[in-house]
């Protein structure tokens, strides 16, 4: 009876949990308007996960932070840009401070260049299709431009899979088509801009033109205004 109870004690003082593991960054981002997951394991002794353990979420911050947090499961929402430090608990014990901040979210998309282009016949490539992507709302009157922005080009005309379409590849960086020859999706830069290229696919006869647009989204997937931005590329023949 002793030896029971003592193994009892034992096993129960290896199930108690002696740390919090936050998973994923201590520095997370999230766009305005969208959702943002935090996660964390309880741990024992053992390095193992304690998931009957019951952990709460709290703000550390008094001030407004730009978002909203459910305590029971660590689900950020982003209202506005700001940065708020968010920790875990179970019981007395804390976990390391995460820090979630609240990045702008894209609401215009304008074209650099002109819209109307053309690859020359002893080009390869066309000249530069390029869009910026900019935030209008979160300092009034100041045009903020946005880095690390996805911005889709995709060909409109010709029809992607048709036999027009073969004469021709959309392109980043890339000197050769990638899986999917008529889209394409480029990062903005620092500057807030986005890039891609139509490019002559080598041993093929090129269309007289292509139509290609260049939409930009927001993290929950809406259309940013001005999408979609188009261009019309015209080649010239050898």
């Amino acid at each position: 009876m002793a030896l029971a109870l003592a193994c009892t004690e034992i096993a129960g003082d290896l199930g108690r949990v002696v740390a919090i593991d936050i998973v994923g960054s201590l520095n997370p981002s999230v766009e305005e308007g969208d959702t943002l997951q935090l996660r964390a394991r309880a741990l024992d002794a053992a390095g193992d996960s304690v998931p009957e353990a019951t952990i709460i979420w709290a703000i550390l911050d008094t001030g407004k932070v730009g978002f909203t947090l459910d305590t029971a499961t660590g689900l950020v929402t982003a209202d506005t840009v700001g940065q708020g430090r968010v920790r875990a608990s179970v019981d007395n014990l804390v976990s390391g401070i995460v820090t979630v901040a609240v990045v702008p979210a894209p609401d215009s998309v304008a074209p650099v260049t002109e819209q109307r282009t053309t690859v020359a016949a002893t080009a390869v490539a066309s000249p530069p299709l390029t869009v910026a992507l900019y935030d209008l709302t979160s300092t009034p009157g100041q045009q903020l431009a946005l880095a690390n922005k996805p911005v889709h080009f995709d060909v409109v005309d010709p029809p992607p899979g048709s036999a027009t379409a073969e004469g021709f590849f959309l392109a980043t960086t890339d000197t050769v088509p990638g899986p999917d020859p008529h889209r394409v999706v480029a990062m903005t830069g620092g500057t807030g801009q986005a890039t891609a290229t139509v490019r002559r696919q080598s041993g093929a006869m090129q269309p007289d033109s292509v139509i290609v647009d260049a939409v930009a989204l927001t993290a929950r997937g809406d259309s940013v205004v001005g999408s979609p931005v188009r261009f019309v590329v015209l080649f010239e023949s050898n």
